[in-house]
């Protein structure tokens, strides 16, 4: 008789299959070097991603010098004339000077060819100094100066809020 013609037994036991040496070595491998494929592909996506960047911003530079606009040529002369004369004047200085001289001249040109553009910056600078370098005392307003339009006291009745 066929063994499909019979009954199954009544007590019948799920018996997990247990791996054996050769798919726990497999295993092993895989967990080990799966970390470290995972920071090869990232380290690849991102340097990658920076080529690429460069590759633009050099084509990018390179059309927008083929044909600059009429006045940029004499603001980077400004520029890089300012930038010069920081640097011959912290030449017998220490390092400090030799660093801040022409980088803080050739700000100060550029501030005064780009103006809109350095007010932008500064306004960034401020804001970034402002929220990720706070000072230790926060600012606490006195509630006798919120006067939310009121000039008089007795007039708290014509701005209250409706709730």
């Amino acid at each position: 008789m066929l063994p499909i013609y019979t009954a199954p037994p009544l007590q019948s036991k799920y018996v997990e299959e247990q791996p054996g040496h050769l798919q726990m070595g497999f295993a092993s491998i895989r967990t080990a070097t799966g970390c470290y494929i995972g920071w090869c592909k990232g380290v690849y996506v991102f340097v990658k991603n920076g080529i690429m960047d460069t590759v633009q911003f050099g084509k990018d530079a390179y059309v927008y010098l083929k044909n600059p606009p009429r006045d940029f040529l004499p603001k980077m002369g400004v520029i890089t004339v300012s930038g010069l004369a920081g640097l011959v004047s912290a030449r017998k200085g220490s390092k400090f000077k030799k660093i801040t001289y022409p980088l803080g001249l050739a700000t100060l040109g550029a501030t005064v060819c780009y103006p809109v553009q350095s007010v932008i910056i500064a306004k960034i600078f401020i804001w970034f100094v402002h929220c990720c370098l706070p000072s230790a005392t926060q600012f606490m307003s006195d509630p006798k100066l919120m006067d939310h339009g009121q000039s008089h006291p007795e007039d708290i009745d014509m701005y209250s809020t409706r709730s």
